[in-house]
């Protein structure tokens, strides 16, 4: 019986100390929440002990709870006391040293005080502990970076970017810093390995100014690129006016067929006839309506087969009032050569125009914006198709134009209605 009275006080007595121990680390835990909280919104001039007087009671309640000693080195940091917070980071990553975390924050204030050797020794405890997370080879490779040791800053880089896709751009953009724009060495570095991450390289170098590394890696992908990817890029050559290059991957996407557009493109446009169709979505060199015609803000396009003036369809403009005057409404990017004469032509018919500024056509330089020609104006009313030529010579900087349809200036209101039909566009040297 005293045996058992024994085991049975011993049993209380563990009970006892237990829930005192939990008690005591729940309160510490308690506290550590609170002060990190209280310390760090406190104002600045408020005393340091008295910012620190929570989380300095956590860590008395539980010398031995981790959290308190990171509190008090959260509190610290706040208070840029960077040497006390690496004790405390220290301390805590001693009671718990398979948490990744603590190493992670340890290396950061490492940094912060100047101690760059111990921070990538910190870092590189929390990148074995969680290989798969991004943010640990992330904070590696920069600190990396700083100190100049930028290949195997960017072997951490990439290993952040494998786990963390929506990395890549910030690590393209330190590659290039850090390589000084040399386009072999930052693709060496950033080793794009899917379809995605060469184009999205491709494109920082079009922005750059390297349109010869941007299209290497697009030839590299032998045109399998998704359509998204490839209008990404066209738009950007595009836009950084590298139009032959720009043809170049626009063309790779194929034609109504499936089948990749054959030639130079110079001189050629696309669907002069407007057998395949306007694609709203699709930058390039086919014919492209402004958003005033997706809209349909006064004036709507329509393929129609009626009469044609060749092929099987034309285009059709139906006017309903309130289309903009010299704005474009549909317009095409044609490569050409540059001091070169051309002739434009094109067939037009029209029912009950009535209207103050006719539709015209116009040719601009694609490099500079400079008016080469403009049509005489379209029909008012007229059954038979009318055939048009306009002449325009390109200058020596010219690489490309753009063939516009839009309306004449007119003032005061000019609304527009009836109907202008459009066939049988074509370019030629002469």
């Amino acid at each position: 019986m005293t045996r058992y009275a024994f085991a049975v006080i011993c049993l209380l007595v563990a009970c006892l100390y237990a829930t005192w121990a939990t008690a005591r680390t729940g309160a510490s835990r308690l506290l550590s929440r609170y002060g990190i909280a209280a310390g760090t919104l406190l104002a600045e001039d408020v005393a340091l002990a008295e910012r620190l007087a929570p989380v300095d009671r956590a860590v008395s309640f539980n010398p031995a709870d981790p959290d308190a000693h990171f509190a008090r080195a959260v509190v610290l940091t706040d208070a840029n006391e960077v040497g006390q917070s690496i004790e405390e980071l220290k301390a805590s990553v001693a009671l718990r040293p398979r948490y990744y975390f603590l190493w992670l924050k340890l290396g950061q204030a490492r940094a912060q005080a100047g101690d760059t050797e111990g921070a990538i020794a910190a870092l590189q405890e929390a990148v074995a502990l969680a290989p798969n997370y991004a943010s640990p080879h992330w904070q590696l490779g920069n600190l990396l970076l700083r100190a100049g040791r930028t290949d195997e800053a960017f072997a951490e880089l990439r290993r952040a970017v494998a786990s963390d896709a929506s990395l890549y751009a910030y690590t393209l953009s330190l590659a290039w810093a850090a390589y000084d724009g040399d386009t072999r060495a930052v693709e060496a570095a950033v080793q794009p390995q899917t379809e995605g991450a060469r184009l999205e390289l491709a494109r920082l170098f079009v922005k750059r100014g390297d349109a010869d590394a941007a299209m290497r890696l697009f030839r590299s992908t032998r045109g399998k690129i998704s359509d998204e990817s490839r209008r990404a890029l066209v738009s950007e050559l595009i836009t950084a006016k590298y139009f032959r290059q720009a043809y170049e991957v626009w063309a790779s996407g194929g034609s109504e067929s499936g089948v990749a557009r054959q030639g130079t493109g110079i001189a050629e446009i696309n669907d002069g006839g407007f057998e395949s169709g306007i694609k709203t979505n699709e930058p390039g060199f086919g014919w492209a309506p402004s958003k005033f015609v997706q809209q349909g803000q006064g004036v709507t396009i329509a393929l129609d087969a009626r009469e044609p003036r060749s092929g099987k369809r034309s285009l059709r403009f139906d006017w309903s009032g309130s289309a903009p005057p010299e704005v474009p409404l549909l317009a095409e990017l044609v490569l050409i050569e540059p001091v070169t004469r051309y002739r434009l032509y094109f067939s037009a018919r029209a029912q009950d125009v009535v209207t103050g500024g006719l539709p015209i056509v116009l040719v601009f330089d694609a490099n500079n914006g400079t008016q080469l020609a403009q049509s005489k104006s379209l029909p008012q009313d007229t059954a038979p198709w009318q055939d048009f030529t306009v002449d325009f010579t390109t200058s020596q900087g010219t690489s490309a134009v753009i063939i516009s349809f839009q309306r004449q200036n007119c003032t005061g209101l000019c609304p527009i209605f009836g109907r202008t039909w459009l066939d049988n566009c074509s370019l030629q040297k002469y």
